[in-house]
């Protein structure tokens, strides 16, 4: 269920900054994704500790996705902690 979720997290961000052309903030993601900005929070180390993204701390969007939704197969075995 964890790794669903960071999932959710993943594709609200790629979404996001495909029809914006900018990175989401937490607060937006939090949103979007109907959870705690807590939580983001975590969400968004595991994906940068898993290399799908980028994020530089201090800055409201510096989250950049760097893998595309279509190369993320539903069935694959996601990397842990």
């Amino acid at each position: 269920m964890q790794h669903q979720t960071t999932k959710s997290v993943y594709a609200f961000v790629w979404s996001y900054y495909q029809e914006h052309g900018f990175s989401p903030t937490q607060e937006e993601i939090a949103e979007g994704c109907n959870m705690a900005r807590s939580g983001v929070s975590r969400h968004l180390d595991k994906l940068a500790r898993w290399e799908w993204l980028t994020r530089e701390d201090g800055k409201a969007r510096a989250i950049r996705p760097l893998k595309p939704m279509d190369e993320i197969d539903p069935q694959l075995r996601l990397p842990g902690f």
